[in-house]
C-alpha cells in the first residue's frame, strides 16, 4: 500500500453512535433478531478458531457474579423507558452476540450467566474486554471485521456508573420498584416477597454503590481503558477482606492488552508482574482477574490455630482453564490486505529498519530451555509511571496478619503490607485449595503442564509462581513490558495507557504527538494505523494528554525510531502490517 493511501472517510458522527437508534438497510447496517439494534455486517479475521471455539470464548463463565440476572433483566434505563440490557449494551461499546443454545438470553459478547437465568448471576468473562471490531466503508456499505482477542473499545466506567444509578433509582422510586418487583417475582408476587426483595436489593445497591464510590475516578477512564490492578486490589484487599480503609481511587487506567500469543510470554501484565508460560501460571493471573471482575471471595480463619480457608469463592477454575486453552491457540489477525491493500516493497524495506531500531525489545527471543516461550523485556522507556507506581501500593493485610508471605517472601505479613502480596496470597490459596481435584480446572492445568504424575504436583507448580503480581524494579524508572508485535496493527491506541492514537504517532517524537484526540470510534485509519480520532460515540470520548506524565495520561517516552527520516518511519509501519 502506498503511504499516501487516503484515510477512510469517517461516517457522520450520528452513524457512529452506539446508541439505540434505528438504521435502514440502505445504511449497511443489519439488525440482530433478538434486539432489533443496528449492527454492521460482520466478518471474522482468520485467527485459528472455529465458530465453536469463538462461541466458547464468548459464553464460558469464569465465576463472575455482578448482579442477579433476574434483577438485571428487570432493570430499566434512566434516560429512556427501555430495559437496561435491551440493546445488548451496545451504547457502551460492547459487541452484539446472537441468541444461541449457549447464549439463550442474547447477552453481548463476554457477558454470561453464572448459573441459570432464573437464579444465577450476570457476570463478565474475558471476551467482554478482549474482543475488538473495526469498521470500514465498502461500496457505500458499512462493514465490520471482528478481531478476537483484541482490545475492546467499551466504556466500562460508564456502564458501571449507569448500572449503579439505575439500581439506586429502582430502590428509591416506588413506581420503578413496583414494576421491578412484578417483573422479578412474576406469578409468585406477593407484598411480603416484594418487601424482602427490596431489602435484598437495598443490600446489593449499598455494597455496589460503596465499591464504585470508593473506586471510580474523575475524570473517568474513558473508552477502551480500565485500571484493572486498582479495581482488583480494591476488591480483594478492601472489600473481600472487609478493610474499607484499603480503598484507593483506581486512577491509573491502561488499555486492554491483546490476548493472542499471551501464553508465549514469560511475563504478562503491563508492569510485567506475572510470571507466565505455563497453564498453572495462566490460571494464577486469570484468577486474579476474575477476583477483580465481581467474583465472590470470602476467606476465613479457623480457630484456634488460625489456618485460612480459601474455598469460599466463586472462581470457576474449570471455566478459566477452558478459556485459557482457547487463548493458547488464538493466532494474531493478519492485516486485511484485501480491504486496505499493502505496499510489499515498502514493507520489505522496513524490515531491516525494524530489526535495527525495534528488534532488541520486540524481537522473538526464546527463553532458555523453553523455545516456545518468548522473553518479554520489562524496561523503563520514559512512559507514564502511574500504573507502575500504583501497583506498588500498600494495605492493611487484615485477615492475613501474621500469615506467611507468598513465595519467595521470607517471614510473615506485617502492617502495612504490599497489596500485590495480599492478592498473591488470595490467588495461591484459592488455587491450592482445588489442586487435588483431578477433573477440575486446577487439575487440568497441572496435567497440561505435565505435572500430574509427580508426587507433589502443586508443590512443583507453585515454584513457578514466585513474585506473583510483583512489579519490576522502578530503580531506573517505571518499567513496562515490551511484547512481540505480531498483530500490533489491530491494537490501537498505543502505549500501556492508550495515550498515542496510531502507529504513525508512536513513530514521532513525543513533543509532536497529538495532545488531545477522541477515542472510542471503530472507524479504521489504515494509513496511520489506528482509529478515527475526530469523533467518538461516547460522552467521555475526549482524551487529554498530560505532558508532565503525572496523572496517568502522559504520552511521553518510547521514542525509538523517531529520529529516522519520514520515509523510513513509514517503511517500518508498513512492515508492522505484515506481522
Amino acid at each position: 500500500m502506498n503511504r499516501d493511501f487516503e484515510v477512510i472517510t469517517p461516517r457522520p458522527s450520528f452513524l457512529l453512535k452506539v446508541l439505540p437508534l434505528v438504521f435502514g438497510i440502505s445504511s449497511g447496517m443489519a439488525q440482530t433478531a433478538a434486539t432489533g439494534e443496528a449492527v454492521p455486517q460482520v466478518t471474522y479475521s482468520e485467527q485459528g478458531w472455529s465458530a465453536a471455539d469463538r462461541d466458547v470464548f464468548y459464553t464460558t463463565s469464569q465465576g463472575s457474579r455482578m448482579i442477579p440476572y433476574a434483577w438485571f433483566k428487570a432493570l430499566r434505563r434512566l434516560d429512556v423507558d427501555r430495559p437496561f440490557g435491551a440493546d445488548q449494551l451496545q451504547r457502551y461499546g460492547y459487541l452484539s452476540n446472537d441468541r444461541s443454545k449457549t447464549n439463550p438470553e442474547s447477552l453481548p459478547v463476554g457477558f454470561v450467566i453464572d448459573g441459570n437465568a432464573s437464579t444465577g448471576d450476570l457476570g463478565m468473562t474475558c471476551a467482554a474486554c478482549h474482543t475488538a471490531q473495526l469498521e470500514y466503508q465498502k461500496d457505500g456499505v458499512t462493514r465490520a471485521l471482528r478481531l478476537d482477542g483484541g482490545p475492546a473499545n467499551a466504556d466500562f466506567q460508564q456502564f458501571l456508573t449507569d448500572l449503579n444509578a439505575a439500581s439506586a433509582a429502582t430502590l428509591n422510586q416506588s413506581d420503578r420498584f413496583g414494576a421491578f418487583a412484578k417483573a422479578v417475582l412474576g406469578d409468585g408476587y406477593s407484598a411480603a416477597k416484594a418487601a424482602q426483595l427490596k431489602i435484598d436489593l437495598g443490600a446489593w445497591v449499598k455494597q455496589f454503590g460503596d465499591f464504585m464510590g470508593a473506586s471510580l475516578p474523575a475524570p473517568p477512564w474513558g473508552p477502551g481503558r480500565l485500571d484493572a490492578f486498582g479495581m482488583i486490589f480494591n476488591r480483594v484487599a478492601a472489600r473481600d477482606l472487609n478493610n474499607p480503609e484499603n480503598f484507593r481511587i483506581a486512577d491509573a487506567p491502561v488499555s486492554y492488552p491483546f490476548l493472542w500469543n499471551a501464553s508465549r510470554q514469560d511475563h504478562t501484565q503491563w508492569n510485567g508482574g506475572v510470571p507466565n508460560g505455563s497453564y498453572v501460571q495462566a490460571l494464577a493471573r486469570n484468577t486474579g482477574e476474575v477476583f477483580g471482575v465481581f467474583a465472590t471471595f470470602a476467606p476465613r480463619k479457623t480457630p484456634p490455630v488460625g489456618i485460612i480457608v480459601y474455598t469460599n469463592n466463586s472462581a470457576d477454575f474449570d471455566g478459566l482453564q477452558t478459556l485459557e486453552e482457547k487463548i493458547a491457540v488464538l493466532k494474531p489477525p493478519s492485516w486485511p490486505r484485501d480491504i486496505f491493500g499493502i505496499d510489499d516493497k515498502l514493507a520489505a524495506r522496513g524490515k531491516p529498519l525494524f530489526d535495527a531500531n525495534c528488534g532488541a525489545c520486540h524481537g522473538e527471543q526464546p527463553t532458555a530451555g523453553h523455545p516456545q516461550t518468548w522473553i518479554t523485556p520489562v524496561d523503563a522507556v520514559g512512559t507514564d509511571p502511574k500504573m507502575v507506581l500504583n501497583s506498588g501500593r500498600t494495605s492493611d493485610p487484615g485477615l492475613f496478619s501474621g500469615v506467611p508471605l507468598p513465595p519467595p517472601g521470607i517471614g510473615f505479613f506485617s502492617n502495612p503490607a504490599k497489596t500485590h502480596d495480599i492478592l498473591a496470597k488470595a490467588v495461591l490459596g484459592s488455587i491450592a485449595a482445588k489442586a487435588f481435584v483431578p477433573q477440575g480446572g486446577v487439575g487440568r492445568a497441572l496435567k497440561q503442564d505435565g505435572l500430574s504424575d509427580l508426587a507433589n504436583p502443586f508443590g512443583t507448580a507453585i515454584s513457578t509462581l514466585n513474585d506473583l503480581f510483583k512489579p519490576a524494579s522502578t530503580a531506573g524508572g517505571a518499567a513496562y513490558e515490551a511484547r512481540v508485535l505480531r498483530g500490533i496493527w489491530a491494537t490501537a491506541p498505543y502505549l500501556h495507557n492508550g495515550s498515542v492514537p496510531s502507529l504513525w504517532e508512536l513513530m514521532t517524537p513525543a513533543k509532536q504527538r497529538t495532545s488531545t484526540f477522541m477515542v472510542g470510534s471503530r472507524v479504521f485509519d489504515p494509513k496511520n494505523v489506528g482509529y478515527a480520532t475526530d469523533q467518538s460515540p461516547f460522552k467521555s470520548g475526549a482524551f487529554a494528554v498530560d505532558p508532565m506524565n503525572t496523572n496517568g495520561n502522559g504520552n511521553g517516552g518510547h521514542e525509538f525510531g523517531t529520529t529516522l527520516t519520514v520515509d523510513d518511519r513509514w517503511a517500518i509501519i508498513e512492515y508492522l502490517k505484515t506481522l
